[in-house]
């Protein structure tokens, strides 16, 4: 595959996305990558093998009206380079990337998208929510697979967020052998942390993490002026915007012999093993490398009470990261207590989140084979749905059954008009004497265009793989193998409250057949929820109807009846 990689910047690449795009070169993979230049504010970065770099004028910020150029810039890079897969990461580059590859995925490009944390997120400033969200949630529209790397965002993305798969990966991966602990003799701890103004009475404290506001180092120095204690050295790696401030505040509250600002470090894993606490008050995060590489190197942590490091640690190791007095508090108290049992707890939980765990998971995305959410599969299906007239954007209902009374199907699409959603299309798999009369149904509820009757097809199973949510909406069954089936492929399913539907789907599944406005608020409810919990319990209802389970039980009836 021919694959680019797009983010804002080229420090986010080189920080972040190396591994992936090394492993996927060992794979044979052609890897390009597109950025703006910043390796004068990030120096040490290695981004060697990489195929191809083309150099694009983003601005982070959304306002910046070269962001102009810098999507037709993109564009022309797209159009000539004929990707089958465009990775892209940050809002900028994110959001400019899914705009210029609209029409390109229509003839098979796939897009994927990383969230390395929603701009919008509990406890957010309102201008987050009204400038990002309808961003992100427009541009979900035009992606193949939505990457969240935290839980609350993973939620949030499948409520709300219309990509054709939303993922959870945990993070872009902690190399747990490159942070592992003990690697430096203590010999050696004493040297970097007097090279660094710590002696051997003294406390150090480390944060990592850029100068700029977002990081919230400022609470840590006032708190710090707070505890007055001569022997806490606080030493902060970063560079960025906010370094003069700093280092006027590190002044005026007299603390230029207690805290210093270390620039950009490349032995951030020795100074996390020379440390006696990492403090990481971020005010927002995705999920925080810099606070995992900590916790790999079994350092006490403590950190802001946010989505990210919430992910990462126990209670209570959490503060306010606007209470300069309980930021005090809670370093005082770290540096007083055992903390074995919390590290060994946070580093056992950090085992998911390893380098290789995360690559693999990585891999499975762009891979060919192994299952129904790789891409390939996902290229599959979107030409199955275009193949029926339903657009990629599109949430596609399916009912698989004969057009009869008693297979109900018009209340769906009465329900379907009800709901006047244009991106809701449903589709009937099979043959009857009610064909004219849904397409005539239809026609008068003004959604033709939007109900598509299959007929007779052989490729039932590539239909359940495709659709977003299967309908059952019959009146009568005895056990019903299309909704069987249907469970069976993973695919979310709503049915009507009769005999045989009952012992497959749960209650919350289920609704009266007569009742268009009930059906028509379930389809509303399944499309903007996460229905993973009720997927769950359908399909551990449906094992108990494998067919080797029912072949025994009937070579057991058979059995008895010979004696």
């Amino acid at each position: 595959m021919k694959i680019l990689f797009v983010a804002t910047v080229r420090s986010h690449i080189g920080q972040f996305h190396m591994p992936i795009i090394r492993a996927l070169k060992e794979e044979g993979h052609e890897v390009h990558v597109a950025y703006k230049d910043d390796s004068a504010q990030n120096t040490g970065l290695n981004l060697s093998g990489i195929d191809k770099v083309y150099e694009i004028p983003f601005e982070r910020s959304p306002f910046s009206t070269k962001n102009i150029r810098a999507y037709h810039e993109l564009k022309k890079v797209i159009k000539a380079e004929h990707y089958d897969v465009i990775h892209c990461h940050t809002p900028v580059g994110g959001a400019l990337t899914r705009l210029a590859c609209r029409k390109k995925r229509k003839s098979g490009l796939r897009v994927i998208y990383t969230a390395h944390g929603f701009h919008f997120y509990k406890g957010a400033p309102l201008k987050n929510w009204l400038l990002y969200y309808p961003v992100e949630w427009l541009c979900a529209h035009w992606t193949d697979v939505l990457i969240t790397i935290n839980k609350e965002d993973y939620v949030r993305a499948k409520k709300h967020m219309h990509a054709k798969r939303v993922e959870y990966v945990p993070g872009v991966g902690i190399d747990l052998q490159k942070f592992a602990p003990n690697r430096l003799s203590q010999e050696e701890k004493v040297r970097l942390r007097e090279s660094v103004g710590v002696g051997k009475e003294d406390k150090l404290l480390l944060s990592v993490g850029e100068l700029i506001r977002r990081k919230n180092h400022e609470s840590v120095i006032r708190a710090l002026a707070e505890l007055d204690d001569p022997k806490l050295k606080y030493r902060i790696c970063g560079c960025g915007e906010l370094e003069s401030y700093l280092q006027n505040l590190i002044d005026e509250l007299h603390l230029t012999d207690r805290v210093q600002l270390l620039g950009y470090r490349n032995d951030i894993s020795e100074l996390c093993e020379c440390a006696d606490l990492f403090v990481f008050p971020s005010f927002q995060e995705g999920l925080p490398v810099a606070l995992m590489e900590a916790i790999a190197s079994k350092v006490p942590v403590i950190c802001s009470d946010i989505r990210g490091n919430t992910d990462l640690v126990g209670q209570q190791e959490l503060f306010d990261c606007t209470d300069t007095d309980g930021i005090a508090k809670k370093i005082r108290e770290s540096l007083q207590n055992d903390h074995t049992e919390e590290i060994e707890r946070n580093y056992r939980n950090l085992k998911k989140y390893d380098l290789a765990a995360v690559i693999s998971d990585m891999e499975t995305l762009y891979s060919r084979g192994g299952g129904v959410r790789h891409l390939y599969e996902i290229y599959k299906q979107q030409l199955l749905r275009k193949s029926i007239g339903i657009p990629a954007d599109a949430a596609f209902l399916l009912s698989v059954g004969e057009l009869n009374a008693n297979k109900n199907h018009s209340v769906v699409i009465r329900a379907l008009a009800k709901l006047q959603e244009p991106s809701l299309h449903y589709a009937i798999a099979g043959v009857g004497e009610l064909h004219d009369g849904l397409l005539n149904l239809a026609a008068e509820l003004g959604v033709a265009d939007r109900v598509h009757l299959l007929g007779y097809r052989n490729d039932v199973a590539d239909l359940y793989q495709a659709a977003d949510l299967y309908i059952h909406p019959s009146k009568r069954e005895g056990l019903p193998v299309a909704l069987m089936e249907a469970i069976a492929s993973g695919l979310p399913v709503i049915g009507s409250n009769i005999r045989g539907n009952v012992d497959l789907v749960s209650e919350t599944s289920l609704f009266d057949p007569k009742n268009v406005h009930q059906i028509a608020e379930k389809i509303r409810q399944y499309i903007i929820s996460d229905s993973t919990a009720e997927i769950g319990r359908n399909d551990s209802n449906v094992i108990l109807f494998d067919i080797k389970n029912v072949e025994e039980k009937m070579k057991a009836i058979y059995s008895r009846q010979g004696k």
